[in-house]
């Protein structure tokens, strides 16, 4: 027996008074801020809110405040056209039985991180500063990845040009040091990365490339627990 027009009515009211229920942006803060980041790429697949919840500055606040920072590894490659990004992420279970002939490995895969345009990456400038990483470009360029919401600033310029350099970190400041394009000589600057100012130092003898840096395979690991550089 075919319900009548009048029951179709009351069950699609029903239906429109009872929606499919949603967790509030708080609660979903607070489970999402307890899990690793490297499951972090595949829940942004989820959906457009997931993608927006795992960008926001509530999230890493609340990451902060419950002690879950980690420290998270970004790879650059760099190709003739173009700088791709990578960050690590858990490589999703097929299925229980892979979990449970599995459950003592990890696997992981590089997820490429998705950002509207990377300019060309100048890896003796690379430096992590919290969740930034800054890459200074020879033209005194500076550009700063935020490791959060996968987006691109800009910063100030290096006071001067430089023709080679080298950068690293101390703090929260931000040490260039280079050759100067016009005069030849070592020149040195500060990036102040609360105040975004910088400032000219005294630079003795340098190496090529400026300051003395650590091997850039090394990884290097950004407080915050939000970027490192590979």
């Amino acid at each position: 027996m075919s319900s009548s027009p009048e029951n179709k009515k009351k069950k699609k009211k029903l239906e429109q008074q009872n929606p499919t229920p949603t967790l509030p942006d708080e609660i979903l803060t607070s489970c999402i801020a307890k899990l690793s980041s490297l499951y972090y790429p595949t829940l942004s697949l989820v959906s457009k809110s997931f993608r927006s919840l795992l960008a926001s500055p509530e999230l890493y606040k609340a990451r902060s405040l419950s002690g879950h920072t980690e420290s998270c590894l970004y790879l650059c490659l760099e190709s003739s056209s173009d700088s791709g990004w990578f960050t690590p992420c858990r490589k999703p279970d097929k299925n229980k039985d892979d979990v449970s002939k599995n459950k003592n490995k990890k696997s992981y895969v590089l997820s490429k991180v998705k950002t509207l345009s990377s300019p060309p990456a100048v890896f003796s400038g690379l430096v992590s500063v919290g969740s930034d990483i800054y890459n200074i470009g020879s033209s005194s360029d500076v550009s700063v990845l935020d490791c959060r919401s996968h987006t691109w600033r800009e910063a100030p310029s290096v006071p001067v040009e430089l023709m080679t350099l080298s950068a690293c970190v101390v703090g929260e400041k931000v040490y260039v040091s280079g050759v100067h394009g016009e005069s030849l000589r070592n020149s040195c600057a500060v990036l102040d990365t609360r105040t975004q100012t910088w400032e000219h130092v005294s630079c003795g003898l340098t190496r090529r490339g400026g300051l003395k840096m650590r091997n850039r395979r090394e990884a290097t690991r950004g407080e915050c627990g939000r970027c490192g550089l590979l």
